[in-house]
């Protein structure tokens, strides 16, 4: 009985795929893009101004509300007193040819100056990636 009680559960042991935690962290990135794109654009909506998504580095996302300047005049410029910065996984980033790229999101909850869906790659150090689209109506899918 605790022969075949061992050999059951060698075999279990091989059968089943390895669960790698550093693997879940690439969805954790892709979902923590999201996130930050999604709280922009509806912070946007509720608050009545501007809100800027961005991407200074491969590991960083940035969040700025804007401000009117001058009131009225409809130029939008970041309140570099209400800039949050939060940083990717460490095994995550995002790729190279989207560092510096940005999302400015009005009051109504659309991307200004966006013509056509801009997708944001994340890749880990495994080589996979997880990607997902910004629309020009603001919002954000995962692909």
């Amino acid at each position: 009985m605790v022969t075949t009680l061992s050999a059951v559960a060698i075999l279990a042991g091989i059968a089943l795929p390895r669960f790698d935690n550093r693997r879940v962290q690439i969805i954790a990135a892709q979902r923590l893009v999201i996130a930050n794109l999604r709280l922009a654009r509806t912070n946007a909506i509720t608050k009545s101004v501007h809100f800027q998504v961005s991407f200074p580095t491969a590991s960083q996302i940035r969040v700025a509300r804007m401000q009117e300047s001058p009131p009225g005049s409809g130029a939008w410029q970041i309140d570099s007193s209400n800039v949050q910065t939060t940083t990717l996984p460490k095994v995550t980033q995002i790729q190279s040819s989207e560092v510096g790229i940005s999302f400015e999101f009005n009051s109504r909850g659309m991307a200004v100056n966006l013509t056509a869906p801009q997708q944001i790659d994340a890749r880990d150090t495994f080589g996979v990636m997880k990607s997902l689209q910004v629309w020009p109506s603001g919002q954000v899918n995962e692909l």
